[in-house]
């Protein structure tokens, strides 16, 4: 697993799982996008996985493993909150609902800028890149 033997097939998987999300969005085919999630999160899980592993034989950097888990976890809790979006709403309300998800994507915006800055060792550049990191989230979001 070390050495990146294992970056051209995964990115070649990722490759295959966007087209046939493509797919399956513009045929309306709810079951095979369903299919796809729980493959692509599975995929996802185990490289995490995978991360960890290298990071404890010492052959990856804790950040790097961190900030993928970190996205991880934020991926899987942004689709926990549209699956249960409405129920939420109902119950908390509308304005209440969009404030709890802006501080999560805050949080995990901010943990990811730390961590970024924790791998560069809090030098110039990783200030650097962490100033546009946060431009872009923040944008995006």
């Amino acid at each position: 697993m070390s050495g990146g033997q294992w970056f051209l097939p995964l990115i070649i998987i990722c490759i295959v799982l966007g087209l046939a999300e493509t797919y399956a969005k513009k045929k309306g085919n709810s079951k095979l996008q369903k299919t796809i999630d729980t493959l692509a999160y599975v995929l996802m899980l185990a490289m995490v996985i995978g991360f960890w592993i290298l990071y404890f034989r010492g052959e990856f950097s804790f950040t790097n493993a961190a900030i993928y888990t970190v996205i991880f976890i934020y991926l899987i809790a942004t689709q926990l909150l549209k699956q249960y979006g409405e129920r939420l709403r109902k119950k908390w309300g509308k304005v209440a609902f969009h404030r709890i998800n802006l501080a999560l994507t805050i949080a995990y915006i901010l943990l990811i800028a730390f961590l970024i800055l924790a791998g560069a060792h809090f030098a110039l550049v990783g200030w650097l890149i962490e100033g546009v990191l946060i431009l872009i989230f923040g944008g995006i979001s």
